[in-house]
């Protein structure tokens, strides 16, 4: 291997330990991480960096989703997940009917503006503006507008759905931000992956296998790592990242949008 087969290698490890780091520790960080890095710092070409990301995403999400699930101090109810994924099918099938009669430059501007908004509120305001606790067909029908609404917008912009998912849930469905984001992470792995399986049939973008399994791997260490770092992260902390989070995540598709020609095919799948 030569210097510059080493050097690549390296940066690889380096875009999934660090996505896979946010993912364990704040339940986000794969498209919106890993498309822009592979694009900007690995060379790929755009829409090769957004297929490696969702293929990518998928057993990351799973991998930290799971050590979630066997925590014993954050309870996640599966039926629940399960309620939001077969939500967001619906929701996903009709944003992908919906793309090519929607300008998705201002879509994807009004969506950034919107995740701002959400940070300074979540700054704002307290974490729980209501509570379902206890009143199970309100959770639910909070469950399944989450699932709704966040596979409508993957399904319009192929945008990740953590950042969305989990303010809703703790915001609306009354959730520990802890639990929320293994809810989250949980309900990704199947979406990413039938966004993965769509954008290899209907695009046929071939990918470098090697070059994905790398990131996977480093993406696993730094997953298990931020889930290490949650038990020792202050609910105080973990809220003051993820409003940072959401507020970069918010900038960088404004110049995303303002950088990318408006298009009105099918959006990019970079979940």
């Amino acid at each position: 291997m030569g210097d510059r087969g080493l050097r690549s290698v390296v940066l690889l490890c380096v875009i999934g330990l660090a996505s896979g780091l946010l993912k364990g520790l704040l339940g986000i960080g794969g498209g919106v991480v890993v498309v822009p890095a592979l694009f900007l710092l690995a060379g790929l070409k755009q829409k090769q960096a957004q297929a490696a990301s969702l293929w990518y995403v998928v057993p990351t999400s799973f991998a930290a989703g799971f050590f979630y699930l066997r925590t014993e101090h954050i309870q996640i109810d599966l039926l629940y997940v399960a309620a939001m994924v077969a939500a967001a099918l619906v929701g996903a099938w009709l944003g992908v009917r919906l793309v090519k009669r929607i300008r998705q430059q201002q879509l994807t501007v009004l969506f950034a503006l919107a995740l701002c908004a959400i940070a300074v509120i979540w700054a704002a305001l307290p974490n729980h503006l209501l509570s379902t606790e206890g009143r199970p067909l309100m959770r639910y029908l909070v469950l399944t507008g989450t699932g709704l609404i966040a596979g409508l917008v993957s399904g319009l912009l192929g945008i990740g759905s953590g950042v969305l998912v989990i303010p809703l849930l703790v915001s609306l469905g009354g959730f520990k931000q802890e639990v929320a984001q293994g809810m989250s992470l949980l309900y990704t792995a199947p979406i990413a992956l039938l966004c993965a399986v769509l954008y290899r049939v209907h695009v046929k973008i071939m990918i470098d296998a090697v070059q994905v399994t790398v990131m996977i791997v480093a993406g696993m260490l730094g997953a298990f790592a931020g889930c290490a770092l949650l038990s020792h992260t202050p609910a105080g902390a973990l809220h003051l990242l993820f409003t940072l989070a959401l507020a970069l995540v918010g900038l960088l598709l404004l110049i995303r949008a303002r950088n990318k020609p408006d298009r009105t095919d099918a959006p990019d799948w970079a979940i």
